[in-house]
């Protein structure tokens, strides 16, 4: 059974200036898929894993590490596979991972069988 984490956003205060706040700013990611040769050839563990990295690529760009990903939102068309997708999101986010909901889809963009988009927090 995997642990839960909740997180909640507070206001920090400082040790020098006590009503200082520092001020965050989330991060949306539109769904991701995976290329179109692996669409076409891997299965849902395989199609997690190049969503799941192309995230980190786009999140990378904006200088959000996979740690400060808070939410995520799997489009799946079977599932049956939801057990494939907890062990890619396992293995992928090593220490903390983030919230998830899994939503099952009759068909998704490109034939994949698996979408994900994401939400991050900057700062």
């Amino acid at each position: 059974m995997s642990k839960t984490h909740t997180r909640r956003e507070t206001d920090r205060r400082s040790a020098v200036n006590p009503y200082t706040r520092r001020e965050r700013r989330l991060v949306f990611f539109d769904g991701q898929t995976a290329d179109a040769e692996t669409i076409a050839n891997g299965g849902v563990r395989e199609q997690t894993l190049a969503a799941l990295e192309r995230i980190r690529a786009v999140a990378e760009e904006q200088r959000i590490d996979t740690r400060d990903l808070v939410r995520t939102t799997v489009y799946l068309t079977d599932m049956s596979r939801a057990e494939a997708v907890d062990a890619t999101f396992e293995s992928f986010f090593e220490e903390r991972r983030p919230s998830r909901t899994t939503v099952g889809a009759d068909t998704l963009p490109d034939g994949a069988a698996v979408v994900i988009e994401a939400t991050g927090v900057d700062g």
